[in-house]
């Protein structure tokens, strides 16, 4: 299974880049969870982390009402079996959304955009929100909408039946996880899907700024929750805490510090947000199973 599940984040990551569509993926029922490869794969699709979505949504109003949309989507696709919607967010961003269903339950919904149908009602849209905010710059707004947001470079024609494809895939995947996992109860019940935007904030949130100093406290005001609440998502979610997380990503960075550059082990550790070079030292050794020196005398040459 776990080989399928990474197939899919593929194909995901494919439509992305291809043809330039920002793709989320709303659990309604909290069946992704029940997986925990199938969550792994899915992570950087369950919520809208680009820099125009994280930056309206940095404002806690904003946030909330983008939790808000949410269940009202939710409520339409309830209420109406259609094959698929389309309207736009709080922000002004049109999306198309495509149910995920199993039999007469409403698991999820594929949501992929931004389709720019009406550039004055989005300017509008993000006039009003940082209009009603004494955080949001609608100077640094626009300039992130126009930097960030571009139409997708596909036809919905064309797009819309392979979500289809997927939806119909990932409802089956449900059936097949509600068979092996009987003690889970998660039919029939609506999934707070601010559990998924929070952890998808909080990731996001860390690759940006692995390079700085990063709290617990500052990572859970930015979540707009509390310290505990994003400790415990974070260890339920992904199997480790938010440090070992944070110090994950640095590693990873470092790595190709060391293939690509001369930078000595001090600097590396320096610009990957390590401020002490022998703690850098120790956790890249204690990650990778070799200290920073041999891992670049065994892969420089090698690139």
């Amino acid at each position: 299974m776990e080989n399928t599940y990474q197939n899919i984040r593929k194909y995901l990551t494919f439509l992305s880049q291809k043809y330039n569509v920002q793709i989320c993926i709303k659990d309604f029922y909290g069946f992704i969870p029940i997986n925990k490869e199938l969550d792994e794969a899915l992570q950087p699709f369950l919520a809208h982390t680009n820099p125009f979505c994280m930056y309206i949504k940095s404002e806690q109003h904003s946030y909330y009402q983008c939790l808000n949309m949410i269940r009202k989507m939710y409520k339409k696709m309830e209420k109406n079996h259609c094959d698929y919607c389309f309207g736009a967010c709080h922000a002004g961003l049109y999306e198309y959304v495509v149910p995920i269903r199993y039999k007469d339950a409403l698991l999820g919904s594929i949501n992929a955009g931004f389709f720019q149908k009406d550039s004055k009602l989005t300017d509008w849209c993000i006039h009003r929100a940082c209009k009603n905010s004494t955080t949001l710059s609608y100077a640094e707004a626009s300039r992130l909408y126009n930097a960030s947001i571009t139409s997708p470079c596909i036809d919905p024609t064309d797009l819309l039946p392979q979500l289809m494809l997927l939806a119909e895939y990932l409802g089956h995947t449900y059936e097949i996880l509600k068979k092996t996992n009987p003690d889970t109860a998660v039919i029939y019940r609506y999934h707070n899907s601010n559990e998924d935007t929070i952890l998808s904030h909080a990731i996001e949130y860390i690759r940006q700024n692995s390079r700085q100093h990063i709290s617990i406290n500052s990572l859970a005001e930015f979540c707009h929750c509390s310290s505990s609440h994003l400790s415990h998502i974070f260890k339920k979610r992904t199997g480790v805490n938010i440090n070992l997380y944070i110090n994950k990503v640095r590693i990873e960075l470092s790595k190709n510090y060391l293939i690509n550059s001369t930078d000595s082990i001090s600097e590396i550790a320096i610009n990957t947000g390590f401020n002490d070079p022998n703690y850098y030292t120790r956790v890249f050794t204690k990650i990778m199973g070799i200290s920073p020196k041999e891992f670049r005398r065994r892969f420089k040459n090698t690139n």
